[in-house]
C-alpha cells in the first residue's frame, strides 16, 4: 500500500507544472493584448492631433489667402489673377514652430499646406458671351492640400473652395450735370483786354469788380489795373516792393480796376498780371515806369485748361435729353403760349420797360395780400412782402427762346435757356416747401443759328432794370430799388453778362452775386458798374435733390482685383498622405 502512494506524488507535480503554465500563457496573453490596446490608443491620439494639424493648416491657409486677397505683390493674388492654373506652398511656420510670445500650436507637429488654383474656362466664357470684358471677372476652383504630422502619423485634408475675382470698381467720371465751375467763384474762357482797365479821368465812380472766396480761372489771362487804396490794403501791400511809394492806375490811382486778393487765381495760357507805376528809386529817371509783367499775386499760378465734362458744362442737347420740363415753341407749337410781352411802367407812367417775347418766370407777390403792420395810412407793404408766388425750379427745365426772371426762387433745380436770361431785379432763394433749402442754377446758351464769334446775340444773361408803378400799396418805387440787385445762385453765360440801360443813373448800377459767375466771353466795360462775387458752394445744396443729374452711367474699373471666396465648400474630405 505505501508503494501505490509514492507512484501518484509525481503525477501531482505535472499537473501543478501545467498549471501554472497555462496561467503564465493568460497572463501573457492579456500583457500583449493590453500593450496592443496603448499602441492602438496612441495611434489614434497621434491621429487625431494629425487631423486636427491639417484641419489648422487650411484655415490658416484660408486666412493667408483673405488678408493678401488685394496685395498685387502676393504670390497668392497673382496666381488668381495672372494665370489659369498653378499651385505654390503655404509657409504654415507659425503653427508648428511659434512666434514670439506664441507657443506652437502643439509641440512636435508639423504642418504642411500647398494651394492649388484652377481657372473655370467655362464660365469665363459664359461671361464674355454675355458681353464681360474677359479680364474684368475671373472664376475657378482653389483646392488646399494640408498635412499634419505628429509622432511619424500623417493625416492629409483636402479642401475645394470656388473663388472669384472681380476688377474693384473706380469712381465716376464727372459725368453729373450741376452748377457750372461749382469750384470757382469767377470762370471765364475769353475776356476783352482792357476789362479791368482804370480808364485815366473817370474819378466820379470808376468800375470795381471783387471776388471773395472759391477759384478765379482765367483761360486767356488778363491785365488788371491796380488802384493806390489797394497797393496799401493787406494782403497786396505784402506783394508788392514799395506799397508806400508805388502808384495806381488811373487819374486819382485810388479806385476802379479789380481785387482778386480774396480768391486763388488760376490761367492756362496768358498770365494774368497786374498793371502799376513801379517806383524805381531816387538814382533812377523817370522815378516811376509802368509794370504790367508781374503776376497778380503769389496765389496766381498755371493750370492745365479745364475740359467742359470737368467744370459739369455739357451742349444744349444733354440738358434737353435729360430735362423733366421742356418748353420748345419749334418742337411744340403749343408752348408758344407760354410767351409773352412783359412791361413795367414807372410811377405817373414817366417811363417804361418792356420785355419782349419772353418767357416770364416772375417770384414776387402780391402787396395787396399783405397785412399792414402798421396803420392803414403809412404802412406800405410791397411785393417782396408775399412769398407766396415764388418759382418753383425742380431738376432741369430747359427753355428754347428768351426767358424773364425776377423775385423769389424755390426749389433744387437748374433753369437752361436757349437764348438770353433778362434779370429785372433781385433773384432771391426761399425754403422749399419741405423746409429744405434752396438753390438755382441759371445757364444762358447760344442757340444754333448763333454763329457770330464777335458779338454774340444769344447766350446772355442781361441784366435790365425797371421801376414798377404797382409795387406798393402807395404806387411809388424808391428810385435805388433795381439799381443793385442780389442774385443768389449759380451764373453761366456762353454769350457773357451785361447791363442794358439807358437810365442817366447808370453809373449807380452795380451788382451782388452770392455763389458764382461763368461765362465763355467777358466784356467788363458792358456790365453793372460794381460786381461783387460771394462765392457760394450751391453745387453741394444741388446734391441733396432727388432729381438725378447723371448724364451718362459708365462704370469704370481699376486695375486691382477684389477676391473673393464662396461660404459653400465643394469638398472637404480627408486623403492619402502625399506632400
Amino acid at each position: 500500500m505505501k508503494l501505490k502512494n509514492n507512484k501518484r506524488r509525481g503525477l501531482a507535480l505535472f499537473f501543478t507544472i501545467c498549471t501554472i503554465g497555462v496561467v503564465c500563457l493568460i497572463v501573457f496573453a492579456m500583457m500583449h493584448f493590453m500593450r496592443g490596446e496603448v499602441h492602438l490608443s496612441e495611434n489614434y491620439v497621434d491621429g487625431t492631433v494629425a487631423l486636427l494639424l491639417a484641419e489648422s493648416g487650411v484655415e490658416e491657409s484660408i486666412f493667408t489667402i483673405k488678408s493678401q486677397m488685394t496685395s498685387r505683390d502676393n504670390v497668392i493674388y497673382n496666381l488668381i489673377t495672372t494665370q489659369d492654373s498653378g499651385d505654390i506652398d503655404v509657409d504654415l511656420t507659425r503653427l508648428s514652430n511659434g512666434e514670439t510670445k506664441v507657443e506652437p500650436l502643439v509641440k512636435g507637429g508639423e504642418v504642411k499646406a500647398k494651394i492649388t488654383w484652377q481657372l473655370n474656362t467655362a464660365t469665363t466664357q459664359e461671361l464674355a458671351d454675355k458681353g464681360v470684358p474677359r479680364d474684368l471677372a475671373r472664376e475657378g476652383t482653389l483646392t488646399i492640400n494640408s498635412m499634419g504630422t505628429y509622432n511619424k502619423t500623417k493625416k492629409q485634408v483636402e479642401v475645394k473652395k470656388k473663388i472669384k475675382a472681380i476688377l474693384l470698381k473706380g469712381g465716376l467720371n464727372s459725368n453729373s450735370i450741376g452748377m457750372i465751375a461749382p469750384g470757382h467763384g469767377f470762370y471765364l474762357n475769353k475776356a476783352t483786354r482792357d476789362s479791368f482797365k482804370i480808364d485815366t479821368f473817370d474819378f466820379w465812380d470808376p468800375w470795381e469788380f471783387i471776388v471773395k472766396g472759391g477759384k478765379t480761372y482765367m483761360k486767356d489771362g488778363v491785365v488788371v489795373d491796380v488802384p493806390k487804396w489797394l497797393m496799401l490794403t493787406t494782403p497786396m501791400k505784402n506783394e508788392l516792393e514799395h506799397p508806400w511809394l508805388d502808384m495806381g492806375m488811373g487819374w486819382t490811382g485810388w479806385t476802379g480796376g479789380a481785387n482778386f486778393t480774396e480768391t486763388n487765381i488760376e490761367y492756362s495760357d496768358d498770365p494774368v498780371t497786374r498793371e502799376y507805376y513801379k517806383w524805381q528809386g531816387v538814382l533812377t529817371y523817370p522815378w516811376w515806369e509802368k509794370s504790367s509783367s508781374e503776376l497778380y499775386n503769389s496765389n496766381t499760378k498755371k493750370v492745365e485748361e479745364y475740359q467742359e465734362k470737368e467744370v459739369n458744362a455739357y451742349p444744349a442737347s444733354v440738358y434737353k435729353a435729360i430735362a423733366n420740363r421742356v418748353v420748345d415753341p419749334e418742337e411744340d407749337p403749343t408752348s408758344g403760349k407760354y410767351f409773352k410781352d412783359v412791361t413795367f411802367v414807372e410811377a405817373f407812367e414817366r417811363n417804361q420797360v418792356t420785355y419782349n417775347k419772353v418767357l416770364p418766370l416772375y417770384g414776387w407777390g402780391d402787396w395787396r395780400n399783405v397785412s399792414n403792420k402798421y396803420n392803414k395810412y403809412f404802412g406800405n407793404p410791397n411785393k417782396a412782402h408775399d412769398t407766396s408766388h415764388a418759382v418753383e425750379i425742380n431738376g432741369v427745365t430747359y427753355v428754347k427762346g428768351d426767358v424773364f426772371l425776377e423775385g423769389w426762387v424755390k426749389g433744387q433745380g437748374l433753369l437752361v435757356v436757349e437764348g438770353n436770361v433778362y434779370i429785372g431785379g433781385d433773384v432771391l432763394t426761399l425754403q422749399d416747401d419741405q423746409g429744405k433749402d434752396s438753390c438755382l442754377g441759371v445757364i444762358a446758351l447760344r442757340s444754333e443759328t448763333d454763329t457770330s464769334d464777335d458779338e454774340p446775340r444769344t447766350g446772355k444773361i442781361i441784366y435790365e432794370p425797371h421801376h414798377d408803378s404797382d409795387w406798393s400799396r402807395f404806387g411809388l418805387t424808391t428810385p435805388f430799388r433795381n439799381l443793385s440787385p442780389r442774385l443768389e445762385g449759380s451764373f453761366h453765360a456762353q454769350g457773357g453778362m451785361e447791363l442794358k440801360t439807358d437810365s442817366s443813373m447808370k453809373k449807380l448800377c452795380n451788382m451782388d452775386i452770392v455763389g458764382n459767375l461763368s461765362v465763355d466771353r467777358f466784356d467788363r466795360r458792358k456790365m453793372p458798374n460794381d460786381v461783387r462775387i460771394t462765392y457760394y458752394d450751391w453745387q453741394s445744396v444741388l446734391e441733396k435733390s432727388s432729381y438725378d443729374y447723371t448724364v451718362d452711367k459708365t462704370v469704370t474699373y481699376s486695375t486691382v482685383y477684389d477676391l473673393a471666396m464662396t461660404k459653400d465648400i465643394l469638398s472637404w474630405r480627408e486623403v492619402p498622405a502625399s506632400l
